[in-house]
């Protein structure tokens, strides 16, 4: 049932022009900015605002309530020994926000002493550890163990922990306690919140 005079009429309105011929289950995040992005917030917006966030919700593009459903992921990634600087990075597309929910990893041998993994908030592009002036340290973790688990993440449960293409989370091992060869397989769990 369309909006009580809504205008333009729905059969005419611009975002159903554009995408009549798009499945729900195939609408993107892309596609609504199309549409939303040159709209002015005013009065005469409000009819295709509505319509925005009615595409939006039911296309699980936009969500007011919560996480999205269906996307929660768990992102693996590899540091191999001898790239100590580089760091995996957790940064969603633009105009996506994450919210971590837990980060375990794996070393494929076992460290000889007590190895340090850091993790940091940033926004330089590319990413540097050296970056200190674009770069938020968050925490780091010492451990003689082959899997490691990140306590840290259960302080932030009233302050939950967020990501976008921004403002992202840096983590990396400085590889100084592991085997020639060792690799570092990172699991980082999250789901998206818009």
């Amino acid at each position: 049932m369309p909006l009580p005079d809504a205008k333009p009429d729905p059969k005419k309105a611009n975002i159903y022009e554009q995408f009549s011929h798009i499945q729900v289950k195939d609408f993107t995040r892309n596609n609504l900015d199309v549409v939303r992005d040159p709209l002015f917030l005013n009065s005469q917006s409000e009819d295709v605002l509505r319509r925005i966030g009615l595409i939006g919700a039911v296309s699980n593009q936009l969500s007011s309530s919560g996480v999205i459903p269906g996307s929660s992921n768990i992102l693996v990634s590899v540091q191999s020994s001898g790239s100590s600087g580089d760091a995996i990075l957790l940064q969603p597309p633009k105009g996506e926000v994450w919210q971590l929910m837990g980060i375990s990893l794996t070393n494929s041998d076992t460290p000889t002493g007590s190895n340090r993994y850091y993790f940091f908030y940033s926004n330089t592009d590319p990413w540097s550890a050296a970056s200190n002036a674009s770069t938020v340290f968050l925490n780091s973790v010492d451990s003689s163990s082959t899997l490691v688990g990140f306590e840290f993440l259960e302080e932030n449960v009233q302050r939950p922990m967020y990501v976008t293409n921004e403002l992202y989370l840096a983590m990396y091992s400085n590889m100084s306690a592991l085997p020639v060869g060792t690799t570092v397989q990172w699991k980082i769990a999250y789901h998206r919140v818009r």
